[in-house]
């Protein structure tokens, strides 16, 4: 069957709910417009449980529906979609039902396994059947990001191994896959994350796994590279069920291709600090300080995230995640976002840490505190850290010459202490 002739062409209304409650409908019209409208008895809920930041007002009340979107869909649902190559493998492995470059296709294909909570399903009241959709037997899973990741499950039967969820099943695992570029990329990240924790920042539980352990990977996933898997819990799934989140993205209701461009740093502390709370944006400013002394250059908006645990009705800063030192494969890279008025690392000096506190209207003292103290503590740890020595003796070298470079840039007290 052809994309031409598919059944996911002929869906033109997707119902969206949030756990168990109805949210909305996401609509295509002709003149190829996707556009989203709420639900009547979710605008009237006096509790609501929060699909994004984005819809809310500063009051609480829902805003508007969002403006129609030609040819993409709005903003908080297309960040809910893989990209790049990640994206063209997804679109190559459902290539007989989804059309290449098209939204709303690949939001049908996958819309049962989304990140977070939400789910969309085609309007009418009987989901259209697998086999209509030539789903069965299908990965539909989606992803957000571009490096090739697989959404998984661990075998606790008879068999043994990890693979791709069936049916109903949803994966509880995120596995990135190695690169053929990057030497020692899981293992990078496995050391990072590590020392996240030892910071005390709320992380995933994590392990290397080796790719032999995988079964049934269909060939539009299967990377060539060599090397170990980097296995991560997801956050958004629980034994009681589904945890909603959303990025920085959504929040600020930009398309996935201006993740780079549609704010700041100070922008995402701001929100923290007023939808959240003081302290979140606090730990925020930990989390850059980190990013600073490892050379984390790639956390865009979609690398922040809040999750709404329990009701759904509180963000919290979501747990740390995507960490690694890209510095030691771009020796010019920069942070992914304007911090201060700037991007290099090593210009990120006391006074640019207070231009980004005023902009975010946060205290320079508390700013500047949680900096200084975040690198101290960095140097203090990092040299004993076992999970360094996991990573590509290159590798580290390069990822020990920034951090010695950045550590007198964000705490001048550092070379005291040594």
């Amino acid at each position: 069957m052809s994309a031409e002739q598919s059944p996911i062409r002929a869906v033109t209304s997707l119902d969206v709910t949030l756990g168990t409650v109805e949210v909305g409908t996401l609509v295509r019209t002709p003149g190829d417009y996707n556009a989203f409208s709420f639900e009547q008895s979710y605008r009237a809920l006096g509790e609501r449980p929060i699909l994004s930041l984005s819809f809310r007002a500063l009051d609480g009340s829902l805003r508007k529906d969002p403006k129609p979107e030609h040819r993409s869909l709005p903003a908080f649902f297309a960040n809910l979609l893989p990209e790049d190559k990640l994206r063209e493998a997804m679109e190559r492995h459902h290539g007989e039902a989804v059309r290449p470059g098209n939204d709303f296709d690949l939001l049908v294909a996958l819309g049962g396994d989304l990140p977070g909570a939400v789910r969309v399903t085609p309007s009418g009241g009987k989901p259209v059947s697998e086999t209509a959709l030539k789903l069965a037997g299908k990965a539909r899973f989606s992803l957000a990001g571009v490096q090739m990741k697989l959404s998984v499950m661990k075998n606790t039967g008879k068999g043994t191994g990890i693979t791709l969820p069936a049916g109903n099943a949803e994966g509880d695992y995120i596995a990135k896959f190695p690169s053929l570029n990057l030497v020692g990329l899981s293992e990078n990240e496995f050391a990072m994350l590590a020392l996240s924790e030892k910071l005390g920042m709320e992380v995933a539980e994590r392990e290397l796994v080796d790719k032999e352990e995988f079964e049934g990977i269909p060939p539009e996933f299967n990377t060539m590279a060599k090397g170990r898997v980097l296995l991560v819990r997801r956050f958004d799934r629980s034994g009681i069920g589904r945890v909603h989140i959303e990025d920085f993205a959504q929040v600020f209701s930009v398309q996935p291709g201006l993740k780079y461009t549609g704010a700041g740093y100070h922008n995402i502390a701001d929100v923290l600090n007023r939808a959240v709370s003081f302290d979140a944006a606090i730990e925020f400013v930990r989390r850059l300080a980190l990013a600073a002394v490892t050379g984390n250059g790639d956390m865009h908006l979609k690398n922040w995230s809040v999750i709404y645990r329990g009701d759904g009705r509180k963000p919290m800063l979501a747990p740390a995640y995507d960490v690694l030192s890209t510095i030691a494969y771009l020796p010019g890279d920069q942070f992914a976002l304007s911090l201060g008025g700037a991007k290099a690392f090593r210009a990120l000096t006391q006074d640019r840490w207070r231009n980004f506190a005023n902009r975010a209207r946060l205290p320079e003292g508390a700013v500047l505190k949680a900096v200084a103290e975040t690198a101290a503590t960095i140097h203090d740890l990092w040299p004993k850290l076992p999970e360094r020595d996991v990573v590509p003796k290159a590798v580290l070298e390069l990822i020990d010459k920034h951090m010695a470079a950045m550590m007198p840039v964000l705490d001048p007290t550092v070379g005291s202490k040594s």
